[in-house]
């Protein structure tokens, strides 16, 4: 451990180093030096100091207040600010800041360059080097042994470094990989809120919790998922920046390896259920595709949401590790999962959309696609009534035909005069029923959309109640033709 401090580069006259401020802290151990005029908290860590031409220094008052706060907050050593027309005159409010701080500022001759410097630095800190590189060797070792040992990547790290580690994904609020000790809820919806607004450009590192013998931070991981890793463990632990660096490094590309591999998966367990769903396979096939899922044996229930939702819950439910197989028909995805499993997955996934539907149990493979219609049609309640998550047992049932069969049913028991009329004379008038009720019986937006007059439109509605016998202003009618309407829409979308 080098045992250089900021005393000590002052000590040595040939540097031409004085201090300026924080006197108190020229004890402060300097593992690093480097040259910065970029946000250095971003760039240097703990126990690194900072050499400046003065660039990054601003030229405010309070700025220079903060400016001297944020590196002691980033731990550094201390400052040193060239002296030289490129520096800003130092306030006396940023002195007496960093007087109370206990944080150097050094003054250094333009004579002397950074160089000398960071080479003085750097030949007292051989011995930390030497360290880091048997540090980095052990991490390294970790990454290419973890596929051949039971505990997982973190464990191992977390080991290593006397730090309890997670991975959180800040978008979905999700605990990406596995560990023995999961992070609290309560963490990760924090973390979540923290960095809500800054999600195309997370901060490179936050301090969650703070305290005597406790500390939380939170660090970017680079990776195409909105990632950070937590840290929670003793503040007395050390970890520098150059060993952080690369275990960030490590850790993304082991998050990216996981993404890929459930990626993969996804689109394996989209083509299983589609095959499940248009019944192209018998149940001695698709039992054993259903058991590379975690899905066979079991009695499932299926979810249906919108399309646009369907990444986002394939990203939920894989980071919950909980077995699904999703699918995308026409403008409903769908989700087959263990009954078990879905009343955790409708908590999980009802806060992040718009609306879904739940099935009853399915109990052999032959109703999953019945399962898939009857979520179809909760769904639909759903959005209709406003409500976040509707169940065909309890919200439907009374409703909308629970098979293919009783959707044609009510079809052609309904709108199969009308039907056969369109057929008959050319005429759209199913068409313009739809159109008419899907607006609210909006006689204007019903002939803007149709592209017709109004008084075409009273035409077509006369000639509509003539056929059905049944009465547009009347209640329980319109509920009929409505009903009978989306049944043949589902009827349609399955056949197809």
């Amino acid at each position: 451990m080098s045992r250089l401090t900021v005393g000590d580069l002052i000590a040595m006259d040939q540097l031409g180093c004085t201090a300026v401020a924080g006197m108190e802290g020229l004890d402060r151990r300097i593992v690093w030096a480097h040259t910065s005029e970029l946000d250095p908290w971003d760039w240097l860590g703990a126990d690194e100091l900072l050499m400046t031409a003065g660039l990054c220094v601003p030229s405010d008052e309070q700025a220079q207040c903060r400016f001297v706060e944020r590196l002691y907050e980033k731990g550094l050593a201390g400052v040193i600010i060239g002296d030289d027309a490129t520096a800003p005159p130092l306030t006396g409010a940023m002195v007496s800041v960093a007087d109370r701080l206990k944080f150097p500022i050094l003054r250094c001759s333009h004579t002397t360059p950074f160089a000398a410097i960071g080479r003085t630095v750097a030949l007292a800190s051989q011995s930390v080097q030497v360290s880091r590189v048997a540090r980095l060797s052990r991490l390294y070792e970790h990454a290419r042994s973890t596929s051949l040992a039971e505990t997982s990547l973190l464990e191992r790290l977390s080991r290593e470094l006397g730090y309890t580690l997670h991975v959180v994904d800040v978008e979905y609020s999700t605990d990406v990989l596995p560990t023995d000790t999961a992070l609290s809820e309560t963490a990760i919806a924090s973390l979540a809120s923290n960095v809500a607004g800054t999600l195309e450009r997370l901060p490179a590192h936050l301090t969650l919790v703070e305290g005597a013998n406790y500390v939380m931070t939170a660090h970017a991981l680079p990776t195409h998922r909105k990632c950070m890793l937590v840290m929670e463990g003793s503040p007395a632990t050390d970890v520098d920046a150059f060993a952080l660096l690369h275990v960030r490094s490590l850790i993304g590309v082991e998050v990216e390896k996981v993404t890929r591999e459930r990626e993969y998966a996804n689109e394996t367990g989209e083509h299983l259920l589609q095959r499940i769903l248009a019944g192209s396979d018998a149940t001695e096939t698709v039992t054993p595709l259903l058991e590379q899922f975690d899905l066979a044996g079991a009695e499932w229930t299926v979810l249906s949401f919108g399309t646009d939702f369907l990444p986002a819950a394939r990203t939920i439910a894989g980071d919950r590790r909980i077995p699904n197989v999703t699918a995308a028909l026409d403008e409903h995805a769908y989700m087959l999962l263990p009954i078990a499993r879905s009343t955790e997955t409708i908590d999980l996934l009802g806060g992040k959309t718009g609306s879904i539907g739940v099935s009853p149990s399915a109990t052999t493979i032959g109703e999953i696609s019945d399962s898939a219609r009857q979520a179809s049609w909760a769904l639909d309640t759903a959005r209709s009534t406003g409500v976040p998550v509707a169940r065909y047992s309890i919200d439907a049932p009374l409703f909308v035909p629970r098979t293919l069969t009783d959707a044609r049913h009510a079809t052609d028991a309904i709108l199969g005069e009308l039907l056969l009329y369109d057929q008959g004379h050319e005429s759209n008038l199913v068409e313009t029923l739809e159109t008419f009720l899907a607006n609210n019986r909006s006689w204007t937006v019903t002939a803007d959309r149709l592209g017709i007059h109004r008084q075409s439109l009273v035409f077509r509605l006369r000639k509509i109640e003539t056929v059905t016998g049944r009465n547009l202003k009347a209640s329980s009618d319109i509920a009929m033709l409505w009903l009978a309407l989306r049944a043949r829409a589902h009827a349609i979308s399955l056949a197809d």
